[in-house]
């Protein structure tokens, strides 16, 4: 199974860029919100503001060497599902006992 730990310098590259990439569009998503003053753009911007700071916490963890690592049992969190959410920091098995 590839996990983060196999992941080449290539792939850890790309990866990073796309969360870049996703944090940008998740940046002017809210800098639009902003504009918008109905009730439903609040729940879209905290949500939106959720997931940018998500992804930011997930370049961090690239940063400090421990993204890819369930925050509780320290198992790999397998490639398949960062690649489905990023900025995962559980391994189902913990997710499913949470």
């Amino acid at each position: 199974m590839k996990t983060l730990h196999t992941l080449s310098t290539t792939e850890l590259r790309w990866l990073v860029s796309e969360l870049n990439t996703e944090r940008a569009r998740l940046d002017r998503a809210l800098a639009l919100a902003d504009f918008d003053p109905k009730e439903i753009a609040v729940g879209v911007h905290t949500e939106t503001a959720a997931r940018r700071d998500a992804l930011v916490a997930a370049l961090d963890r690239i940063g400090a060497g421990t993204y890819g690592a369930c925050e509780r049992c320290y198992q790999d969190i397998p490639y398949g599902r960062l690649m489905v959410v990023p900025e995962a920091t559980l391994c189902v098995a913990c997710l499913a006992g949470s």
